[in-house]
């Protein structure tokens, strides 16, 4: 006869297991939220980690390494604030967009030697200085 692993697991909206609730490498789940939990220790300090799961809201900080590509939307909400996508490349910020949809390019983004490529703007009302 198979065995069933049964995790912990709410089904309450927002809920989040705390450090008593779990053991070191114990999952959790929100069945309400779609999201996976679990507990981490570094350094002797224990926290809840959240794993990244698809169709749940994220808050906090992701940090990624590598190459991403996308053929969907990256930014959704109905009213954002402030900067609503900052390109970060060596810990200096590149270009932002903020909740007005202005594109902001900082004076240090330069292009290596030899480089080359396009910028494609559409629209009315913009100036582009270059």
């Amino acid at each position: 006869m198979a065995q069933k692993i049964k995790l912990k697991r709410s089904s309450t909206q927002s809920s989040v297991p705390s450090t008593g609730d779990l053991s070191l490498g114990e999952l959790a789940v929100n069945t309400f939220d779609g999201k996976l939990f679990f507990k981490k220790s570094t350094g002797g300090s224990n926290s809840i980690e959240t794993i990244v799961t698809t169709n749940a809201q994220i808050t906090g900080s992701v940090n990624l390494t590598g190459a991403m590509t996308s053929s969907l939307s990256l930014i959704s909400n109905s009213s954002p604030t402030g900067n609503v996508l900052t390109v970060r490349v060596g810990g200096n910020d590149k270009f932002s967009i903020n909740n007005e949809g202005t594109l902001t390019i900082n004076p240090s983004v330069t292009l290596p030697t030899g480089a080359s490529g396009s910028l494609a703007v559409s629209g009315s009302n913009f100036f582009v200085f270059l």
